[in-house]
């Protein structure tokens, strides 16, 4: 088995540790390879004491899969390969009564009987035990399990291993654990490239939490769900993933059950796959989720509190948190899901390729004096992302602050958050009427004197190009585009108001017209429909002024008419 250099030292932290405690504790981020340390560390001392036995506890099926899944790609003879051999390791779970084996994985739940208990110790005492997702281990399952095999063996040796040794309840590790044998940050990985740089976007919301009580050391989640799991929670939400990670394969992170049902519908209302999955969802539905999504076959995958541990899906490349939290572990854990490698490098890997990264979309309430955010457990000054928040007061839906962390430095430069405020302002300077929709800029120049009708369009991505469309005066003319100029927003600012200057109807390109606070035609609503093809609700076009409709309707025919260029069909 290859082990990276910072494991093979917390293997040998953990042995000399072990030389003077017996409980020591090991923390090692999302992504560090803990399964690997630990099996290492396992089967190196099972193969030099053929009387030894071992146990890994874990809590869910999905942390008892991976040590199998393990050894199974490292050394298969510890499963049977040789039929001649009984496998050295067992399963104890469910109706798995796999109890006699050198290493025995389990569930907490299932040694929690007595007689699982009994027939384990049976075949004797267990002279080493790793707990996984150990931030548990003060609960009072784990305490009478431990107590247990500490009877049976009072040498027992006891690694407890987690991401983060934070409790939500306060409940400290030290009641359990005599030393902490290594510790392996985020900011570690990600500086050895390791994990991938976490992007962070603040998404400002109108949702306050005034009133919403805190329980062990977290908001209470059925009060947070009243606000956030909503339909305007929602609709901010998917508007933000599509103007900020569109195309991102992503895992939302909501309040509730049902709340992580109707945001996977949500998306898919618009065209987005997206699915969700909860604590009743069968083994076998579950599985083909996690390979679907894993596939690239499913975008988005919702959940509450479910995929916060032992699921892996490296290439996931952004999180969407849709609740606030109290709870440092609860946003570590959160936070990690998106921070693995795709590894797709063969010489290097397991390793991050230079600019792969994942966009962490917080959608933080009106107050957020109190939450947990991104820099507040990757050691940015708590104080230095709530003044940035107090200072950027932008519209619902918008970018309040961000930032990208390279392991050792917070870089608020090259973020979407930037050119997102770049952008903003430039719409602010204008003397034209920008429209502004999922990343998209559109100028409606209408028709000029010699009759063509035109728009401008600046589409999201790098680099930034200015388009020009133009549509001629002739009955049943398409549209046709070309490109004005490529390079920084403020050039493109400056070729697009000579274009507008020279073609535009001044009556249509500028600001605060008096035509824009009316409401929309008949005429003008039927069309939206027909080029939004069901992205807009008919009851919101509805409701539209005349200068939202108008807008409206030049995003939709800019965005089809330069999707089928990019596609090679006549724009």
């Amino acid at each position: 088995m290859h082990l990276r250099q910072y494991q093979t030292e917390a293997i040998a932290a953990v042995r000399r540790d072990w030389q003077i405690h017996t409980d020591v504790l090991g923390v090692a981020a999302t992504g560090a390879g803990k399964t690997q340390v630990f099996l290492s560390l396992l089967m190196e001392e099972l193969d030099q004491r053929r009387d030894a036995r071992a146990l890994i506890l874990a809590h869910r099926k999905t942390l008892i899969d991976q040590p199998i899944d393990r050894l199974r790609q490292i050394d298969r003879d510890w499963l049977g390969r040789d039929p001649q051999r009984r496998p050295r390791v067992g399963v104890v779970m469910a109706d798995r009564d796999e109890c006699d084996r050198q290493l025995t994985v389990a569930t907490i739940q299932t040694l929690a009987s007595e007689k699982r208990m009994q027939r384990l110790l049976a075949s004797g005492p267990i002279t080493h035990l790793i707990v996984d997702e150990c931030h548990r281990a003060t609960s009072t399952s784990y305490v009478r399990a431990l107590e247990r095999l500490k009877a049976a063996n009072p040498n027992l040796r006891h690694l407890g291993v987690t991401a983060t040794p934070l409790r939500s309840d306060g409940d400290g590790l030290a009641k359990v654990y005599q030393a902490n044998s290594f510790k392996i940050t985020i900011a570690d990985l990600v500086k050895a490239h390791y994990l991938v740089q976490p992007r962070w976007l603040a998404i400002a919301t109108d949702i306050s939490l005034d009133g919403v009580q805190s329980r062990e050391g977290d908001y209470l989640a059925s009060q947070v769900a009243e606000r956030y799991d909503t339909p305007r929670g929602r609709a901010i939400i998917t508007q933000a993933y599509q103007q900020y990670a569109s195309g991102r394969r992503a895992i939302a992170f909501t309040a509730s059950v049902a709340g992580a049902h109707d945001l996977a519908a949500a998306f898919r209302e618009q065209g987005i796959t997206a699915a969700a999955i909860d604590g009743s969802t069968p083994n076998d539905e579950r599985d083909r989720l996690f390979t679907d999504f894993r596939a690239g076959r499913l975008t988005i995958l919702c959940n509450c509190y479910v995929l916060v541990e032992g699921f892996d899906a490296p290439g996931t490349n952004c999180v969407l948190m849709c609740r606030p939290t109290k709870s440092d572990l609860l946003y570590v854990q959160a936070m990690g899901r998106g921070l693995r490698p795709a590894g797709h490098d063969p010489l290097r890997p397991g390793m991050a390729q230079p600019g792969e990264d994942c966009l962490i979309l917080d959608f933080v309430p009106a107050d957020a004096r109190n939450i947990v955010m991104a820099g507040d457990v990757l050691g940015l000054p708590k104080e230095t992302t709530r003044a940035v928040l107090r200072e950027q007061q932008v519209d619902v839906g918008e970018v309040q602050a961000g930032f990208t962390f390279d392991g050792e430095h917070f870089d608020a430069g090259g973020t979407p958050m930037e050119i997102i405020a770049r952008a903003l302002h430039y719409l602010e300077m204008s003397p034209f009427h920008w429209h502004r929709r999922d990343g998209w800029l559109t100028l409606g120049l209408g028709a000029a004197s010699d009759g063509n009708e035109r728009i401008l369009v600046i589409p999201p991505g790098e680099p930034l190009t200015l388009y020009g469309m133009l549509r001629p005066k002739q009955p049943g003319a398409s549209w046709r585009s070309r490109v004005i100029a490529v390079g920084a927003l403020d050039e493109l600012g400056a070729e697009a108001e000579a274009v507008a200057a020279r073609w535009g109807n001044a009556a249509l390109t500028g600001k605060a017209r008096h035509w824009h606070a009316q409401p929309a035609s008949d005429g003008q609503r039927q069309y939206l429909k027909r080029l939004a093809r069901g992205a807009l609700k008919g009851r919101d076009i509805d409701l539209l002024d005349r200068g939202t409709c108008a807008g409206l309707i030049n995003h939709y025919i800019a965005v089809r008419a330069l999707s089928g260029a990019q596609e090679g069909v006549a724009a």
